[in-house]
């Protein structure tokens, strides 16, 4: 049972030098900037491949233990965005000493989202194989924003993975047919909510400021996992929107990063 402290979030923007919050596009660009110095300090382990496509490759920051827990980290941008842009977001459980290796996959709907879950399970497959030459052999937390939330819920069965995070996350892909390019049995097949619960550990978390759409997914799919015997919390994030969830994982003392360290400590103890 995890016992939350008292929730250290930030606001909905960041305050800037002038006093002034940051806006949500604002935020995402600070997120782009942070993230290339991150990759700019640590650019011995880029670009590794994974697979034939060109999006296919892994940034990875091992820890100082091999056998320190891992935030593999799932961008978001609707299935389209990059993982360049996200590193940064692995940085709150970087300062507790954890490793964190972040997979792209090709855009959606110029390839499909079957495509993607198939890239994904190559890349955890990947880190289970070639992780511990690069230093990273410990228990894994799957980790995703928005789209990548998805994907985590998706990849939540692989048995590299420990535990899960889903930040802002949507279960449940119907009416996105056309957005995405799905057929009927995509959204049957790719939609979390439709399908039996991985027992695993996943937390559940998203901004009270959200859209609706997003809250009630939220609820939606952790009422699902606990009618079913799946564990893990539901984390209402008070006064977040959307750009701002991540932002949370960034601080070390905050919410989330007690919440992933606790999912790992529990599962492990467990195994």
């Amino acid at each position: 049972m995890i016992t939350p402290p008292a929730p250290r979030l930030p606001p909905q923007g960041r305050v800037t030098r002038s006093g002034n919050a940051t806006s949500g596009p604002e935020l995402a660009r600070q997120r782009q900037a942070d993230s290339a110095a991150l990759r700019a300090a640590r650019p011995g382990r880029l670009d590794l491949p994974y697979a034939a496509a060109p999006e296919c490759r892994f940034d990875l920051f091992p820890a100082v233990s091999p056998s320190a827990p891992c935030l593999l980290l799932l961008h978001g941008g609707g299935w389209r965005g990059s993982r360049q842009g996200f590193s940064a977001v692995a940085e709150g459980l970087m300062a507790h000493g954890w490793s964190a290796a972040l997979p792209g996959h090709s855009p959606v709907p110029d390839s499909s989202l079957t495509r993607a879950v198939r890239q994904l399970h190559k890349a955890l497959d990947w880190l289970a194989a070639q992780g511990p030459l690069h230093g990273i052999s410990g228990p894994v937390l799957l980790c995703g924003w928005g789209s990548g939330a998805h994907l985590a819920a998706m990849l939540l069965g692989h048995p590299r993975v420990t535990a899960g995070l889903g930040l802002s996350g949507l279960y449940d892909l119907g009416g996105m047919e056309e957005a995405l390019g799905l057929t009927p049995l995509e959204v049957e097949v790719l939609s979390p909510q439709r399908l039996p619960v991985v027992r695993k550990p996943f937390a559940i978390a998203f901004g009270e400021a959200e859209p609706g759409p997003l809250r009630q997914q939220s609820r939606a799919f952790h009422a699902l996992r606990q009618a079913d015997g799946g564990a893990g919390p539901l984390l209402p994030l008070p006064g977040l929107d959307h750009e701002a969830v991540p932002e949370a994982l960034r601080a070390p003392d905050g919410l989330l990063c007690h919440t992933a360290r606790v999912l790992i400590e529990e599962a492990t103890r467990t195994a």
